[in-house]
């Protein structure tokens, strides 16, 4: 694995960070982490580790470039965010120049709803710009066409060897998901919950790996083996809001208690599990031999 500079990062990063960003748009996705950038650079320029606080020079280096093409094209650099979706303070700054707002110079100075509120006015220019193929022609300008082709390509999802709704289960996959309906304990439950159901089928027809309940309690849990990569453990966190939201919906018009956990055999990496904690999604990491 080589080294690299900040200097490199600035030169080289803004094409993977624009392909990204056009990936997230045409995704109806809100956001890019800088973790995610980091991770691309990572792969991309054969490094080892990227930390994410230096994205933010990948992020302006970027901006400063589109803005020498068009000085009227909004700051899609708002879209590069902490886990969170709020950007850093730099994007704060190039806030300040375009709308004369002294406020947000001080950026980290300002509310969360202040800063979601500037994000959001943004993103609605973002999208404009977008819905008239603007930001295609502009990557086109600076990067050329090819540089989406050349991201990294997430594998299918180990547990699932077919993809989504895949044929086959691995035996890790199976093997936890047992562990788990035997031992509610073991992953933080009260002692009034036993038996866990396994394949617990959903009204919306998805299938719970695990369901826990015990009267107007209940906890929805999703496992992910040692073969799920790092795209599988992301989906995982939002399967069980999906599970909590549909169970809680199931119950309608009365109230119901749903919790969700997600259980693993690798730790999350720091951006994700921060993302889960911001969702409500208890994380628990075990490993069954």
């Amino acid at each position: 694995m080589t080294t690299y500079t900040v200097e490199q990062l600035s030169e080289e990063g803004p094409q993977y960070a624009m392909a990204l960003l056009l990936q997230a748009l045409s995704r109806h996705e809100p956001f890019v982490t800088y973790g995610a950038i980091g991770r691309e650079l990572e792969f991309q320029l054969g490094v080892k580790k990227i930390f994410p606080t230096q994205i933010g020079h990948v992020a302006g280096s970027l901006m400063n470039r589109i803005l020498e093409l068009d000085s009227d094209a909004p700051l899609i650099n708002v879209m590069i965010t902490q886990p969170s979706g709020i950007p850093g303070s730099g994007a704060g700054g190039y806030l300040a120049n375009r709308y004369k707002k002294r406020k947000y110079r001080d950026w980290e100075k300002l509310t969360r709803e202040q800063k979601l509120e500037a994000v959001a006015q943004e993103r609605a220019l973002i999208y404009a710009y977008q819905a008239e193929g603007r930001w295609e022609k502009i990557n086109g300008l600076l990067f050329g066409t090819d540089v989406l082709v050349r991201l990294k390509k997430e594998q299918n999802p180990d547990d699932y060897p077919g993809g989504y709704g895949g044929v086959a289960e691995s035996e890790e996959h199976r093997r936890l998901k047992l562990w788990v309906a035997e031992n509610p304990a073991a992953i933080g439950l009260p002692k009034r919950f036993i038996q866990g159901e396994t394949e617990h089928l959903l009204l919306s027809g998805d299938e719970v790996d695990v369901m826990f309940s015990c009267g107007n309690e209940h906890y929805a849990v999703e496992v992910k083996s040692r073969r799920s990569n790092e795209a599988d453990l992301q989906r995982g966190i939002y399967q069980c809001v999906k599970y909590r939201a549909v169970k809680e919906a199931e119950n309608l018009p009365y109230e119901t208690n749903v919790k969700c956990i997600l259980v693993t055999e690798t730790p999350l990496p720091p951006e994700l599990a921060q993302r889960a904690k911001e969702l409500g999604v208890r994380c628990k990491v075990t490993q069954v031999q």
